[in-house]
């Protein structure tokens, strides 16, 4: 599990972050909504805290939402808890189900995997037959690592936007966060695949998948075969 001290853990800016999130409605969700999908158990690998599984728990029985960040995960439990969401904190590889997902859902999380194509796997696994795998990650056609200005700049040029949007407590607040050490140590610690890598790599994992271009981030639908091929 990854330490506090780690630049990609969310554990020191948890509350902030969380903040963050709820500041820009439907980025986590609104592609994931348009999919319209329904069933009975959802998993969200990845979840923070919690903004999709809240949003899925009106589309499914039972939601799981998985987190490697304890301070999220309890950020989650205290603001979006919900009878049939259920949240723990985990590394997605020790995640087991025999039963399987109508629905493996992440949301920019998969470029903090080191084994990028054993993530991808091993969350093709855990969904059913017959059931949707969803993922989005961020991309970068020219940097696998942006610069801090690819950050820094945006956010002072919609400043003014931003306080129309929100107010300018918040745009204040989210100008900051784009500014903070711990936020930017943590983007200047990814590394993305560029829009041709990622078709690629999850084309080859989840054949016949549908690509979605997000701007920031390509999105991948995928549905699993009815059956399963025997071994």
């Amino acid at each position: 599990m990854k330490r506090s001290s780690d630049p990609q853990s969310f554990d020191q800016f948890a509350l902030d972050y969380d903040r963050f999130v709820s500041l820009l409605p439907g980025q986590n969700t609104s592609w994931l909504t348009r999919l319209g999908l329904k069933g009975k158990r959802a998993i969200d690998v990845g979840c923070g805290s919690g903004h999709a599984a809240e949003v899925l728990a009106d589309s499914f029985d039972e939601v799981v939402g998985v987190d490697l960040s304890a301070p999220l995960i309890d950020i989650a439990k205290a603001k979006r808890s919900r009878p049939n969401v259920r949240y723990t904190v985990s590394d997605m590889f020790d995640l087991r189900d025999d039963a399987g997902y109508d629905l493996v859902y992440s949301h920019t999380m998969m470029h903090h995997i080191e084994d990028y194509q054993a993530g991808l796997e091993h969350l093709r696994d855990l969904v059913r037959p017959g059931g949707v795998v969803a993922l989005i990650d961020n991309v970068s056609d020219r940097y696998p690592t942006p610069p801090r200005e690819a950050y820094t700049t945006p956010a002072v040029l919609e400043f003014p936007k931003e306080v129309r949007r929100v107010g300018l407590r918040n745009a204040w607040f989210l100008l900051r966060f784009w500014h903070s050490k711990p936020w930017l140590d943590h983007l200047l610690s990814d590394r993305y695949l560029s829009r041709a890598q990622f078709r690629e790599l999850y084309g080859s994992v989840f054949p016949g998948a549908h690509f979605d271009d997000l701007g920031f981030a390509l999105a991948m639908s995928w549905t699993a075969p009815s059956q399963r091929p025997t071994v």
